[in-house]
């Protein structure tokens, strides 16, 4: 009898020893869904081109190459583009949808602004379009 309640220990030990197996899966398992959803926001880091100017999105929040016609940040309609520099960060507008906010700032006369751009696809092409202008959207490089 005694030899029968050993037998029946290692074999619980056993089970719980799977069952933790199985529960350490399914926390892995949750936690990679979380970081899925996490990363649902818009693929925005790369460079992108429109008629309006180049904007680059670089990872951890910083803008790189920036040359926009300063309407684009409620300047004048000068059909030059000016330097920018700036922040990003992904997001959602109810109404609009996946995209970034973006902070932007010009090198050369003091015009600074906060834009969104709204990240859509069309056609399977990825585009972002900046929802303070009417205008052709960015398109990725």
């Amino acid at each position: 009898m005694i030899g029968t309640l050993r037998t029946g220990r290692v074999r619980a030990r056993g089970g719980l020893g799977a069952l933790a197996v199985c529960l350490a899966s399914a926390l892995l398992l949750v936690a990679s869904c979380a970081a899925v959803q996490k990363e649902g926001d818009a693929p925005l880091v790369g460079k992108w081109k429109s008629s309006v100017g180049t904007i680059q999105f670089l990872d951890g929040g910083t803008l790189g190459e920036v040359s926009l016609l300063p309407a684009t940040c409620r300047g004048s309609s000068s059909p030059t583009e000016l330097k920018f520099t700036g922040t990003w960060r992904p997001g959602k507008v109810e109404d609009a949808g996946r995209g970034a906010f973006v902070e932007l700032a010009s090198v050369t006369d003091g015009l600074k602004c906060d834009t969104y751009f709204q990240y859509f696809k069309y056609n399977d092409e990825e585009r972002l379009q900046l929802t303070d202008i009417d205008g052709a959207p960015f398109v990725r490089q």
